[in-house]
């Protein structure tokens, strides 16, 4: 095995890595998205691939694979992609891409890179059974059993954010009423906080966020605002904990994980939100699991993504 690339296609930016044979990251970079056709972006990525290569003083001879991780559904059949918030609509990413470098290259979904990538070199690492949960602009979860990732029935396994709730009043982007995702992920917060604020809920948030500064609240400044003291936004927190037990309990009991992964924007809230996460799913585990689960952030940041497509393309190469 030579090296490899592992690739994080977002709508914003693309971060590209090149490891080793040894699975050593050796290099990154970053850059915005090329959008405006799917060959442009192709070409793209093609080109950033090089870059790293000729950088590292690497011939392409000994490059072995390329992994990609995007958001999209993946067709794992057909191999076609289509990316709402990328110029792909039932694109042979893979093939198109394997033309372009010459290597072989695997596509999937961003998510389940990112939880495959913990499950071999992050807080995963160890554990036999895993189950990850990204909460970003929207919400997503993959699952790890023995090394091997779980893509379900039409490769739709994990999407978990589209599980609807009565008392969940927002209409979700994919046409549904009350998805879990459209209160727990980063823009969850913000419509939570948002809502409150409106609604006449007093202190630090409100002070800093007057009703003319609102649409420029992130999840970031929520979490600010409570570190600071602000009793509003940490039950926005705490109803977000809340509502994420509702799917992770029944999870629990259905796959029964070693560890749970949230990752994302959300988590890097910290205890305000791991704290009460793990009190919820605690009081409603039987003890079997209870003692014996752990839940936990990510340990790679970022590079979870990269590290996961480059080990999941290099797996594929020798199955």
């Amino acid at each position: 095995m030579g090296y490899r690339i592992g690739m994080d296609v977002g709508g914003t930016n693309v971060v590209t890595g090149l490891f080793g044979a040894d699975g050593k990251l050796l290099r990154k970079s970053k850059t915005r998205t090329v959008k405006t056709s799917s060959q442009e972006l192709l070409q793209q990525l093609a080109d950033l691939c090089r870059e790293l290569l000729i950088v590292e003083n690497v011939s392409e001879q000994r490059l072995s694979t390329v992994g990609i991780g995007l958001p999209g559904f993946i067709n794992a059949e057909t191999g076609l992609v289509t990316a709402a918030n990328l110029p792909f609509n039932d694109i042979p990413v893979a093939e198109r891409l394997r033309q372009l470098i010459g290597v072989p290259v695997t596509v999937e979904n961003d998510v389940r890179m990112i939880v495959y990538g913990e499950s071999l070199r992050g807080a995963g690492q160890g554990f036999s059974h895993i189950l990850g949960v990204t909460l970003g602009t929207g919400m997503a979860s993959a699952w790890v059993t023995n090394g091997h990732l779980h893509g379900g029935a039409g490769g739709l396994a994990g999407e978990i954010g589209h599980i609807a709730y009565p008392d969940i009043p927002y209409m979700c982007g994919c046409g549904m009423k009350g998805c879990l995702e459209t209160v727990v992920s980063a823009s969850g917060i913000v419509r939570q906080a948002q809502d409150g604020l409106s609604a006449g809920w007093v202190g630090l948030l409100a002070d800093r966020f007057p009703a003319h500064m609102r649409e420029e609240l992130t999840s970031k400044d929520v979490w600010q605002a409570y570190d600071d003291g602000d009793a509003f936004a940490g039950q926005v927190f705490q109803r977000t904990a809340n509502w994420l037990s509702r799917v992770l309990i029944p999870s629990v009991a259905l796959l029964s994980p070693d560890v749970i992964i949230i990752g994302g924007g959300v988590a890097a809230a910290g205890d305000v939100f791991f704290g009460p996460l793990r009190k919820y799913v605690a009081e409603s585990l039987h003890p079997l699991y209870r003692e014996r689960l752990l839940v936990a952030p990510p340990s790679l940041g970022d590079d979870s993504g990269l590290y996961g497509s480059a080990e999941y393309a290099a797996k594929r190469l020798i199955s």
